[in-house]
This record gives structure tokens, sequence and C-alpha cells, in this order.
């Protein structure tokens, strides 16, 4: 049940984020798909084991996890706040995939001003979920996915087709593979913590993966439902992915010793603050930044800063080679792909 919690919500995150990203909107769907499935290989795949690394060391969630990992290093203090900004990331995602979702909704005269609305609706909703918890909801939320991919097949009816690629679209599909990791941080700990101890983490990690890496390709296929009950069925996937977040980052200030009302609450008002913000062209791309900035952060940190032993052991791969592969990809391969991201966005 706890596994079956855990893939619903990372295939509601990445439903929600892929299409906010605007990855079905491409017309060259297959050659998206492919390029996708790239990304989420050399990129995403070894992004997957950083939290785990991080959450099986120190048996809690990240904002308490990286002082261990530092203190255990003897690393600067500098690097905690890689904790906090990735929950700051979590919050703007919430703000973003709000304000996106309501972007197809058609309505006409008085109900088009009461339109503007729906993002801090979303909002709204999506803290109340946080509230109550949503660990109960997610094992039966699991039939959004295929419910929400069906209508829009039945509204779009496109085929994939195969063509060569902008290097801004590389770029697109690129950021979005990884920021698909950045959208599940704390899902791994938040729902597994009474399995850190498995005698290896891929149990755990290569069934999110695969699960962000097929869904993802099938949102990429399926393409962008059109009609108000195509918008309204993603709406309805964005405020459960969005509660997800929300619950995430108010456990993590919770396990600071910080009262559930204050934890949520304060949660509920940064979240409002950056849907104000997210009206704006520029909310985007100080998102993109912002968050490839974090992941190759906490990629660094794991990679080079983390005691060698102790990601061994907490990861516990079944032979050295595939722990080797890991670490060229973690400290390597990620690092690079995020500075061309980067580099690209501003050239």
């Amino acid at each position: 049940m706890k596994q079956l919690s855990a893939t619903s919500a990372v295939a509601l995150t990445t439903l929600t984020f892929t299409t906010a990203w605007g990855l079905p909107s491409q017309s060259n769907s297959l050659t998206v798909a492919l390029v996708w499935l790239l990304f989420m290989v050399l990129a995403a795949l070894p992004l997957a084991f950083v939290e785990a690394a991080i959450v099986r060391r120190t048996l809690s969630l990240p904002l308490q996890g990286l002082a261990v990992i530092t203190r255990d290093a003897d690393a600067p203090p500098f690097w905690r706040i890689l904790a906090p900004l990735s929950m700051m990331v979590m919050m703007a995602m919430i703000a973003f995939a709000a304000n996106y979702s309501t972007h197809g909704l058609t309505l006409e005269g008085q109900n088009a001003i009461n339109a503007q609305a729906f993002p801090f609706l979303l909002v709204f909703l999506a803290i109340g979920f946080a509230w109550v918890g949503m660990k109960r909801l997610l094992p039966f939320l699991v039939v959004l996915i295929p419910a929400v991919l069906v209508l829009n097949v039945l509204s779009v009816g496109r085929l994939g087709s195969l063509a060569l690629l902008t290097p801004e679209q590389w770029q697109q599909v690129a950021t979005a593979a990884i920021l698909a990791n950045l959208s599940t941080l704390g899902v791994y700990a938040w729902l597994n913590l009474q399995r850190l101890t498995d005698d290896r983490a891929s149990k755990v990690v290569l069934p999110l993966w695969l699960t962000q890496t097929v869904v993802g390709i099938a949102c990429i296929l399926v393409g962008v439902g059109k009609g108000n009950v195509s918008v309204v069925a993603y709406m309805l996937t964005t405020v459960f992915a969005c509660a997800v977040l929300a619950e995430i980052v108010g456990r993590q200030l919770q396990d600071r010793k910080i009262a559930k009302p204050i934890a949520i609450g304060s949660v509920m008002v940064a979240t409002v603050a950056l849907t104000v913000a997210a009206e704006f062209v520029v909310f985007d791309t100080v998102l993109k930044v912002v968050s490839l900035l974090t992941v190759m952060g906490l990629s660094i940190l794991v990679g080079w800063v983390m005691k060698i032993s102790h990601a061994r052991k907490s990861l516990n791969f079944s032979s050295e080679g595939i722990y080797n592969f890991w670490r060229v990809g973690v400290r390597i391969v990620v690092p690079v792909v995020i500075i061309w991201l980067l580099v690209g966005m501003f050239l």
C-alpha cells in the first residue's frame, strides 16, 4: 500500500508538471518522448538516488537530514541552505502549476472575471487536502492518471510524429526531465520512512523513477486535451499533486518542532504570494534557474561533499560497477547538463 501511495504521488506530480512545462503541446511528440527518455536515463536516474542517499543515511526528511550530512563530512553549513531552497522551489511549483492549469478554461461573461480567482482556489484546495492528509487518498487517486490520459486521447486524437528538434526544444525537454525529480523531492522519505532500512535503495527508487519515465512519455505522446472537461480533469490532478508538495513542505517544518497550524499556514501564505507572482512572465525563468541551481547543488553535495563510504553504504548497490556508474552520473553528467541548460537560457 505504501509503494502504491508513492507511485500515485509521483504519477500525479509527473503528469502535472510535464504538462505545465509544455512538453505534451509539442508537435513532434514521438521525438520529444525519445529525448525525454534519454535525459531520464542520463540525468534523472542518477538524481533519483540523491534523496535516497540523504534520507537513508540520516533517517529523516531533507530539511533535517542535510545538517547531519554536512556535520559528518565536516562541510560548511552553507550547504544546508539547499533544503529550504528546495522547499521554496516546491511551493513555487505549486503556484506555477495552479496558474497554468486554468489557462485552457473557457468561460464567458461574468464567469470570465471569476476565472482569475481559480488559481487561488486550487491553491486553497491543495492546502486543505495537505492539512487533512494525502496518504490515505493516494492509493485511490492513481486512477486519475489513466482517466486524464484517456480524456486527452479522445479530445486530441493525434499520433506521435518524428522530426528534428531545435536546440531550445532539447533544452526544454532536458529541463523538464531534471525538474521532474525536484518536484518529487521528499516523496521517497515522506512515504517510505519505515522502509529506509531495506537492504537496497533501488527497491523503492527504481519503481518511482520508472513511474516518472512512463507517465512522462504517455503525457507527451497523448498531448494536451481540449475543452473544459479535459481542463477540469487536469485541474483536479493539479490540486492533488500540489497537495502532495504542500504536505511534504509542511511535514518538514513540523519535524523542526513547528506546530502544524503554523507550518501549513506558512506554506499557504507563501504559496498564495507566489501565485500572485506567477502571473508575471519572468516568474517561469526565475523558477527554472533557481530549480536547476538547487538540483545541481544537491548533486554536488551528495556526489562530492558527502563521504564516499556513507553514500555507498546508504545506497548499497548490488555491485561496485553500478555504484561507479551512478557516481559518474551524479558528479559529472548532471552538473554538466545543468550548466548547459543554464548557459542556453541566456544565450
